[in-house]
């Protein structure tokens, strides 16, 4: 398999694809030194860009973010346009980092958050509403994610969608000749001490439930799904936590079957790695990244501007080809080099269950639960 080609009419930063999570989606300044990277800064060459703003504005903007890699090769591009000056506040790895953050009162004018950490943001009036007839790119996103119900409340919109992360089965293409369809190839035992699945609770549960016909996000029979996790604990190699450490198992053919994210899978699949992914008949939970703006923030018309940038079509179809989730950019997918453009391409009728805020008890039954698992 080739590596895909990154020529393109705007001419973007390359950058490495062999790099931590913590470089990938967020790091903190000490994590950059202490966590090892393949790249964990991209050069400054920038793109020949089609909508400069000649009559530019001064001002700043404070951002907190996850995206690293990719943010710090747009920021420059999106700072020439507009004669914005952006200030990084802090970089982070997980959801909970910046809801630390927000709630320890830490300025900042954006971020990225996961729907359900945003909905309980939005819970907490923590975040300000977005007025989306200011960002004049919403109608490039896929129609349902123009203006989702699920960050409205009150009339007001509070998130702009932006990616989406697949938590689907990957396979070795060597060893499978067609592709897989089911989750139960997982408790398959031909496949014993080859397969390997992410430690991770709602990962866990919801995925087992979805196996079993249940609602991943409201599960009915707790028992059966544990029973069924007991079953096919045998067969696992390795529960991986790191995403990157994910990736290198099937890299390094240490597993053929398994969970994994699809855009960890198409950066194997850019290292020329045996591995593809899929979403089986069950379906596979899927998350959501969106762009925000915290109730703190004091640059707001700035960061109208920022949301719109970065879910333009040229700069979402940069982010695919430089990290692989997959943009919510419809224009974006059409922007793709013909070789890469179909490892974004879904199976017919794909059961994509949009992972949302789950209510607390739930929440804690599954980590109890997993809790069990690993120890039992």
């Amino acid at each position: 398999m080739n590596r895909p080609s990154t020529s393109r009419t705007t001419d973007w930063a390359a950058t490495k694809s062999g790099i931590s999570r913590r470089s990938l989606i967020g790091s903190s300044a000490a994590a950059l030194g202490a966590v090892p990277f393949a790249a964990a800064a991209a050069p400054s060459t920038r793109f020949s860009a089609p909508n400069l703003n000649f009559a530019q504005q001064s001002g700043e903007l404070n951002v907190m973010y996850l995206y690293v890699p990719f943010l710090e090769t747009v920021i420059p591009q999106f700072e020439e346009e507009t004669g914005i000056k952006v200030n990084t506040v802090s970089t982070y790895a997980s959801n909970d980092e910046w809801w630390a953050k927000l709630n320890a009162g830490e300025q900042t004018d954006f971020l990225i958050g996961t729907t359900d950490w945003v909905q309980r943001a939005m819970s907490a009036d923590l975040l300000q509403p977005i007025d989306l007839a200011r960002i004049t790119n919403l109608g490039q996103l896929y129609p349902e994610f123009q203006e989702n119900e699920v960050y409205i409340a009150d009339g007001a919109s509070y998130a702009v969608p932006w990616t989406r992360v697949y938590y689907c089965l990957t396979y070795n293409t060597n060893e499978f000749q067609e592709v897989p369809t089911s989750w139960g190839v997982t408790w398959d035992p031909a496949y014993e001490g080859r397969i390997t699945m992410m430690d991770q609770a709602q990962a866990r549960i919801g995925t087992t439930a979805l196996y079993l016909g249940q609602d991943p996000l409201a599960p009915s029979d707790w028992d059966a799904i544990r029973d069924s996790l007991l079953e096919q604990k045998p067969l696992v190699s390795k529960y991986w936590k790191d995403y990157q450490n994910g990736m290198e198992i099937f890299i390094n053919e240490e597993a053929v079957v398994g969970q994994l994210t699809a855009g960890r899978s198409r950066m194997a699949m850019s290292q020329d790695a045996a591995v593809n992914w899929t979403v089986p008949e069950e379906g596979c939970l899927t998350f959501i990244d969106t762009l925000v703006i915290p109730q703190v923030a004091e640059n707001v018309d700035e960061a109208h501007q920022f949301i719109d940038f970065l879910i333009r079509s040229d700069v979402m179809a940069h982010e695919m080809t430089m990290m692989y989730y997959d943009a919510l950019n419809e224009e974006a997918h059409a922007e793709l080099p013909d070789d890469i453009r179909p490892w974004f391409e879904l199976p017919e009728g794909a059961n994509l269950v949009f992972s949302t805020d789950l209510p607390a008890n739930v929440r804690q039954q599954m980590d109890e639960l997993w809790s069990e698992v690993k120890l039992g």
